[in-house]
């Protein structure tokens, strides 16, 4: 582009360090983000590039590096936004470490942000993954209470931690619930669903879905 008498601006740069990542080049996205975005001092960096970095080095099981990164974008003066720590609360949860992504998710009030479905939906999915279905039926109850309405992402994602965790009645009551807001289960859900009416199919409870999922 400069050859041609143009000068790329931050959207070129942060699309181009979106397309390492998505294409799995995290090598190069690396390199590209430290050898032609952090020195060039005409380009200001902006909260788009520090949270496709983020995310991408979580993706990518940096969690040390995206750890360190996150406190840099704190130390910067970025203000914060509710999709950084999205993006936060989902790396640390999908890394195995949900502690800190609780107490991250328990201080978004004194940072005077509000989180959304997303942010809620991954705390949920959280939860579920740890075996802790009541905390999670907590949090679904108190998202709506706070008026932010589950999704249909929000729905799939408790329902298969209730057949995860073999608490198939819930799910039942929850496939309701979901269907009367006209959502749908989605190929997730529906994969794990015919799992289980195969390898269950003589408990109950199993024959009690199979009924309603089936009609």
């Amino acid at each position: 582009m400069p050859s041609e008498g143009l000068t790329p601006n931050i959207e070129t740069y942060n699309t181009i360090l979106q397309g390492f990542f998505d294409t799995g080049r995290h090598v190069e996205a690396r390199e590209f983000f430290k050898e032609k975005m952090m020195v060039n001092k005409d380009l200001k960096l902006d909260i788009v590039t520090c949270n496709t970095v983020l995310d991408g080095l979580f993706k990518n099981r940096f969690m040390d590096e995206a750890m360190s990164f996150f406190h840099l974008m704190q130390s910067s003066g970025l203000p914060p936004h509710i999709y950084t720590y999205s993006i936060l609360i989902d790396g640390l949860c999908k890394n195995g470490n949900f502690g800190m992504a609780k107490n991250i998710f328990d201080s978004l009030p004194s940072k005077d942000l509000s989180p959304d479905v997303k942010t809620f939906t991954m705390m949920i999915q959280g939860f579920c993954q740890e075996g802790l279905l009541d905390e999670a039926n907590e949090l679904f109850v108190e998202m709506e209470a706070n008026d932010c309405m589950p999704n249909d992402v929000t729905y799939n994602t408790l329902i298969r931690g209730c057949f995860h965790n073999e608490k198939y009645n819930e799910a039942s009551v929850l496939i309701d619930q979901m269907r009367a807001r006209s959502f749908s289960e989605d190929a997730s859900t529906t994969s794990v669903l015919l799992d289980l009416l195969v390898s269950k199919e003589h408990d109950p409870a199993i024959i009690a879905l199979r009924k309603k999922y089936l009609t």
